[in-house]
């Protein structure tokens, strides 16, 4: 029977060290300040690629095992044979291996991407419906549009991650559940100590769980009539409660998402060109036009070369449900592990011509998009339902800022065409000069 080439155990010892050990103490659920911050000053991100490109050059390109602590995963850089894995999740290739089972298990136990079989289909199905998956704009694009130009003329002339997050905290509060709920930061504050003990990967839900979700169920109880939470009351969902859908989209709107959008400043402020292009888009754009902002494909291209750059979620998995056959006649065992690092698919220079430049255009004209190595919102069936909401969301804040001024960077030195592998948000300040 064909077999996968196997990486020694030394290798295993280093990609657990430089890889798996890093994401563990940054937090893989909610990211440490301190931890990041030594990270970038190490490089550890810089190291965990250069191990990877040399374990690849090696075994690869096709897939092979590495040793995770004391159990062999099967590691993914291949662009088809990530589309075969993740063309086939949530069956034969599950999202839920034990790690973020037992993580999310403490703020997010009955999430989507922890579902199988009807109840992920009766989840998703939710999911798809209230978000407006795959339409070109939400129906309630106009009304997001107005809260997160509100919310971006509030912020100060210099912000960094914090203030950016408070922003975009009470848009994802506006956004799901109505002005009402807009000072609510009890909520996020609730949500953001349940991450912080899914670092631990306690397997259950966390202490204040419970609290949390009535939290959340209170506010869709007394939701504005253009929110996600108007449509949650009128959609059906077959299997669990609405409330506990819900999380996800919190913690994804209201702080992956200003992380992402920070970074897209950062590059902006060095990168003279292509924040040309962005002042020519919204030059002729209307700013009170959900339309005509959610047309600005250059400006959302900035915002997803952040993200495929230093991708917030950096090594993700799945698991086998079954015994699976791969196109190289090789089969993978029930229960084994399948990881995907996105820090080094991402910036694999042979396959991404402009792996380390900033390259939008790649996004606007290009086929970046259909490149199944790009996966910061993942692919296939468990592709993040909500990616349009979002981008739509970050252009949204940019465009209102972009149009009034130029941003500077503080607190980190980007250089065009040779970017680094990490750049830590807690660490970078925009500036906003008036144009």
């Amino acid at each position: 029977m064909a077999d996968f080439p196997h990486a020694s155990t030394i290798e295993g010892v280093r990609f657990t060290a430089q890889i798996g050990v890093p994401n563990v103490i940054q937090g893989l659920f909610r990211k440490r300040a301190l931890p990041a911050r030594v990270g970038s000053l190490v490089k550890i991100d810089a190291q965990g690629f250069m191990l990877v490109r040399g374990l690849v050059a090696k075994y690869g390109p096709g897939p092979f095992f590495v040793r995770v602590a004391t159990d062999e995963a099967l590691l993914l850089t291949d662009p088809d044979d990530i589309a075969f894995v993740l063309s086939g999740s949530p069956d034969p290739f599950a999202s839920d291996p034990e790690t973020k089972r037992k993580g999310m298990a403490a703020f997010q136990p009955d999430a989507l991407t922890l579902s199988r079989g009807e109840v992920w289909r009766a989840r998703r199905t939710f999911a798809e419906e209230v978000l407006d998956t795959g339409r070109p704009l939400h129906r309630f694009a106009d009304r997001f549009l107005q809260v997160a130009s509100e919310e971006a003329d509030a912020l100060p002339g210099s912000f960094g991650y914090d203030e950016l997050n408070d922003a975009f905290r009470r848009i994802t509060r506006r956004v799901v559940f109505g002005d009402a709920a807009a000072d609510d930061v009890g909520l996020h504050d609730q949500l953001e100590a349940l991450m912080a003990a899914g670092n631990s990967t306690p397997g259950k839900p966390a202490k204040g769980y419970d609290e949390f979700l009535d939290h959340v169920m209170s506010l869709l109880d007394d939701t504005g009539p253009d929110s996600l939470g108007a449509l949650v009351a009128k959609t059906p969902l077959a299997e669990g409660t609405p409330a506990t859908q819900v999380v996800h989209w919190l913690f994804a709107m209201g702080d992956t998402l200003p992380a992402n959008l920070l970074r897209a400043f950062a590059l902006l402020a060095t990168h003279d060109e292509q924040l040309r292009e962005v002042q020519a888009e919204l030059a002729v754009a209307d700013p009170g036009s959900a339309t005509s902002i959610g047309s600005l494909s250059y400006l959302a291209g900035c915002l997803q070369e952040a993200m495929r750059l230093w991708p917030t979620t950096p090594l993700f998995g799945r698991v086998t449900t079954r015994d699976v056959e791969f196109p190289s006649g090789a089969v993978l065992p029930e229960g084994t592990q399948v990881l995907v690092y996105n820090v080094f698919n991402h910036r694999n220079r042979d396959r991404v011509p402009y792996a380390d430049r900033f390259a939008p255009g790649e996004w606007a004209g290009g086929d970046a998009g259909s490149y199944w190595g790009f996966n910061f919102f993942s692919n296939g069936p468990q592709g993040c339902p909500g990616a349009g909401l979002s981008v739509f969301l970050g252009q949204a804040v940019a465009a209102r800022l972009l149009a009034r001024h130029e941003p500077a960077l503080s607190g980190a030195s980007l250089s065009p065409g040779s970017l680094p592998y990490t750049l830590d948000v807690n660490a970078v300040t925009i500036g906003l000069r008036p144009r």
